[in-house]
């Protein structure tokens, strides 16, 4: 059975459900996750694009991802929570924040990805390859 994914924002105002897709979960170290979560890294559970849905009320910010094609992420226009990533590269799912799961301890990350552009105090979390 399909694992059901349900989360939203911190004050309530946009709500998403889903069902979790295959690929892997990942702690993403980019610049562009450090300065839209404020923090090191951003922690991203991928979703199925065709079964997820999100309040109308989420706002969405377009910006050039690193392959040079567009990059969408959605936030909350009232308390301003990170919800969403989504790429017109992986058009078959959109990646929620970990931390807006209704149940975040059911998040573990697979993998870190773009771990070059880790902060020097941000290095602890790196997962390996294997």
């Amino acid at each position: 059975m399909a694992e059901r994914v349900v989360g939203g924002c911190k004050c309530g105002h946009v709500r998403y459900e889903g069902t979790r897709h295959s690929a892997a979960t990942f702690r993403c170290h980019c610049r562009d996750c450090q300065k839209l979560t404020g923090s090191g890294h951003s922690e991203m559970l991928p979703l199925e694009i065709d079964t997820f849905s999100i309040s109308e009320t989420c706002k969405v910010f377009e910006m050039q991802g690193g392959s040079g094609q567009p990059t969408y992420s959605g936030f909350c226009p009232n308390c301003g929570s990170q919800l969403t990533r989504r790429s017109t590269r992986m058009s078959d799912r959109v990646y929620v924040h970990a931390s807006s799961l209704d149940d975040p301890a059911h998040y573990a990350p697979e993998k870190s990805i773009y771990t070059d552009a880790a902060q020097p105090w941000d290095t602890d979390g790196i997962i390996k390859p294997s």
